[in-house]
Order: structure tokens, then sequence, then C-alpha cells
């Protein structure tokens, strides 16, 4: 009978001992579900604007203090007028502020009117391991709250990442991402914060990167703050599909011009051909093609492709930025170097960006060519006096650098795209003191500015070319870690080369 009660007392001890582990002594491990279940309510979607209350683009990100206090990627919400935050509980914040950003590591924070929301706990990416399963929760295509899986591919520097910078580090992780799941927020199988997402590789499969959450941590701690316009105005996209669903369909018809679209008569035209370059290996400059060639718009234009080696009226140039979801595109009339149209749409591929691509540039060719001829004749700032003192100043670098009205920028350096430069050159106040622009068209500028960065180094070099010659105006070099570190330097250098030979003029 002892024997009896000891082994009952060794049960009950191993039972009780079993049920303290699983409580207290090795968490027991969350279902997907459960993982997203406690995940939700602390992710966010944000949509942002450009000042017009129309949605510009849509993003992720997640509360990090109860106080109101959410981080998100930096390019999301770099250069936008309108700001717009929604919670899980249906709560929509249009008074957002921008309290702090890591323009190196893509990170900013934000903050709403609100206390009391939820947080989750802090998960410690140091040691996390590769091949642990992770979650990601996002805004995926503008649809809030989207989960997906994957592992923890590996922890590396930026520096190993095409375009990614360098100077800090970053996660590697397979869990899918779309459009609209920048700023999301990647979570280990206890649902505890790893990091931030900010982007990901289009070379290979599921090549997605995310910032240590304990790097950037620090940001939401700071104070002051820039308030966004009021994004009240912005409307999500499922909001304006629904809309749209529910007006009363008619049945197709036969294609037929554009309401309002008015071609000029034919001696008033002057726009009858276009091209398309592609700046990114991601899109295919004949598949853009075919793209905008089916759009139902096109055929009523009157234009066509130029024929190779032909300069088009109309220059369309496409580029990607590097780990982003985002597609740009500039339309440039040729004949007097003056950009007609520019913006930005969101895609996961070319397969995806093509015909969304197509579809922006096919309506802003449209307004395009009706254009009148008092408008497109108008001068843009390279005078036929400033054409003649650049003719006169020969073989004299130091004339054509006086002379210089317009100047194109190209690099060819993966490590910094060629709008950074360009971005660095424009906030110049020598430059608006001088009246020079920055161009899209390489043959139209009086300066070509290229920009290379030597292998396995950290400097970056530049010529000032004049096209019209290709006499080298002027050479350079600075030493940065980054591309935009390296444009403000570039740019600071290269204004002084041209201080050196036409001072700022004096203000009255």
């Amino acid at each position: 009978m002892r024997l009896v009660n000891l082994l009952a007392i060794a049960v009950l001890c191993g039972m009780s001992t079993s049920n303290l582990m699983g409580q207290g002594g090795t968490p027991q491990a969350l279902s997907g579900d459960q993982v997203v279940d406690r995940v939700s309510p602390a992710a966010v979607s944000i949509l942002v604007g450009k000042g017009d209350g129309q949605v510009a683009g849509v993003a992720s990100g997640v509360i990090v203090r109860s106080d109101g206090v959410i981080l998100t990627a930096n390019h999301v919400v770099k250069g936008m007028r309108e700001v717009q935050v929604r919670v899980k509980s249906g709560e929509i914040y249009d008074q957002v502020e921008l309290i702090a950003s890591d323009e190196r590591r893509d990170v900013a924070a934000l903050r709403i009117p609100a206390t009391g929301l939820p947080v989750l706990p802090i998960g410690n990416s140091a040691s996390a391991a590769s091949g642990a399963t992770v979650f990601v929760v996002s805004n995926a295509v503008g649809l809030p709250w989207t989960a997906s899986s994957g592992i923890l591919s590996a922890t590396r520097m930026a520096d190993d990442v095409p375009g990614a910078g360098s100077g800090y580090r970053v996660l590697q992780f397979t869990a899918p991402l779309s459009p609209g799941s920048s700023g999301g927020v990647l979570v280990d199988a206890e649902a505890r914060i790893l990091g931030i997402v900010v982007g990901s590789l289009s070379v290979g499969q599921n090549l997605n990167f995310a910032v240590p959450f304990d790097s950037i941590a620090g940001l939401g701690n700071a104070s002051g703050g820039a308030r966004f316009d009021s994004g009240a105005r912005l409307q999500p996209f499922s909001a304006k599909a629904a809309s749209a669903a529910a007006a009363p369909s008619n049945p197709p018809a036969a294609p037929v011009a554009p309401p309002g679209l008015t071609l000029p008569r034919p001696d008033q035209r002057q726009m009858y051909t276009i091209s398309v370059h592609s700046k990114t290996i991601y899109l295919r400059r004949e598949r853009l093609q075919d793209d905008i060639h089916k759009t139902a718009m096109f055929p009523h234009l009157g234009l066509r492709f130029a024929d190779y080696g032909q300069t088009a009226d109309i220059a369309i140039t496409v580029d990607r930025p590097v780990m982003t979801f985002d597609w740009t595109y500039t339309l440039v009339y040729q004949p007097k170097s003056l950009t007609l149209a520019s913006g930005m749409v969101e895609a996961t591929d070319e397969f995806d960006a093509g015909p969304k691509l197509a579809e922006v540039i096919v309506e802003q060719l449209a307004s395009a060519v009706q254009f009148p001829r008092e408008e497109l004749d108008r001068p843009t700032g390279t005078s036929e006096a400033n054409n003649t003192a650049i003719r006169e100043s020969g073989n004299d670098p130091a004339g054509i650098l006086r002379s210089a009205r317009s100047i194109f920028v190209e690099s060819h350096t993966i490590w910094m795209k060629g709008n950074l430069l360009q971005d660095a050159l424009y906030i110049r106040p020598e430059m608006k003191e001088w009246g020079i622009r920055i161009v899209d068209d390489r043959n139209g500028a009086d300066i070509y500015i290229d920009v290379t960065r030597p292998f396995l180094t950290y400097d970056w070099i530049f010529k000032m070319i004049s096209p019209k010659t290709g006499m080298v105006l002027g050479t350079g070099k600075v030493t940065a870690i980054d591309g935009p570190a390296a444009a403000q330097r570039l740019a600071i250098d290269i204004v002084n080369q041209l201080r050196s030979v036409r001072p700022v003029p004096a203000t009255p």
C-alpha cells in the first residue's frame, strides 16, 4: 500500500512539474493563427498623399509605444504631405507627426494622438537562428492585416545587399511580401518583434529584408515632430473599388475616342513619336511598349513609336529604385527638354508594373498631345542667347561652365541612383541663383555629369562633360560611406567648381 501511495505522489508531482513547465519553464509554441491574432492589433495600415487628396501609396507600420508611436519604412512617408493611419480596432487618425527618421536604415517614427494602444513584446534579433520560423503582418496590396510566414534566412550587413547602403545589419527572410508591405512588422514564432520590413530584391525568390528592431528602437523616444497635412481626404483603394463595384454596370461598347480628347490640327501638332527607355533590369522596354499598345486610349492619340536611331518627340523613362516596389516614370518633350509629367506606381514585378505604368503613361500622353503650340514653344530657360554663348565658348571649359543653363546627371554605379545627386544639386541655392535647371535629356543639356564608384572603394568620382563637344569640363572625387552621403558631398564639390568661374549674383 505504501508503494502505491509513493507511486501516486510521484505521478502527481510529475504532472505538476509538467504543468509548471508548460506555464513558465519552456514557453509553449504558438500556432500560426495565434501569432497573427497577437500581432494584428499592433499592426497599422498607412495611407499617404502628395497634397491633392489622392492616395499616392499604401504601406504598413507597427505600434511600438502605447502613447501612439509607430515605426514604418522611411521611404513610405518621405516627400509626402498627407498621412493617415488606420488601426485594427477601426479607428482612423488623420493627424500624424513625423518625429524622427533614420535615412540610412530607411526607418521613420510617427506619432498619432492616441493612448492605451497595444504593444508587442520585443524579441532578440541578435540570437535569432537561421532557419527559425518568422511571420510578417502588413497591409499587403492594400489588404490590411495580411499575414505571411517563412524562415529567417540570415543576418547580414547591408553592404552585402546591392543598393541597400552600408553600415548596418539587416535580417533576410523568406516570408512573401507584396506592394504595401513596406513598414510591416517581422515577428518570431512567439509573436515578438524582430524587425521592420524595408524591402526586397527581385533577382531570385523571396529575398526580403527587415531592419532589426534593436537598432532603431530609440527613434520612438525622440521629442518634437513635424505634422503632416490632415489625411482626412485619403480613401483606401478597397473603398474606391467597392464604390466602383456598386455602380450600375453597362454592357461593353465598341471602342470610341475618349471623351474630351481633342487632337490639334495637323498644322498645329508637334508630337508624333514616342520612345521608351527602361533604366531597370526588372522591366524590359519591349514589354512596356506592348502594354502601352494594348491600352484602349493609345490608338486614338495619333502617336507611334520612333524608329531605331530616331529622336522621339516624347521620351518615356522608367526606373525602379532598389529594394522597393516603386516604379517611376518621366515623360520629356525632347525638342525643348521639357518635363511633361512624372509619377510613380507600386507593383510586385514587371507583369504587374507594365500594365499599371502603361495606363498612367497613356493618360499623361493624352494630356500632352493636347498642349497648345504656344505652351511648347515657350522658352524653357536655355535661350538662344545662351546657346550662342556656349557656341562662342568653343573649347574653353570655363566659358561653357559660365554659360551653362542646364545639367543632366547620370550615375554608373548601383550604389547611388542619379536622382540622389539631382536632388542634392536642386536644393543648392546657387543653382537657383544661376538659373541652372536639372533636365532629363542628356543631349540637350549644357553639362553632362557622370558619376562612378570604383569597385571595393569608398571613392565617388564625377566628370562634368559638354554633350555637344565631348570635352571634359571638370572632374572631382569625394569619399563617402554610401550614396546619400556621397550625393551631398558631390553636390558641394560640383557647385564649388561652378562657383570658381561664375560667382553667385549679388542679391539686390
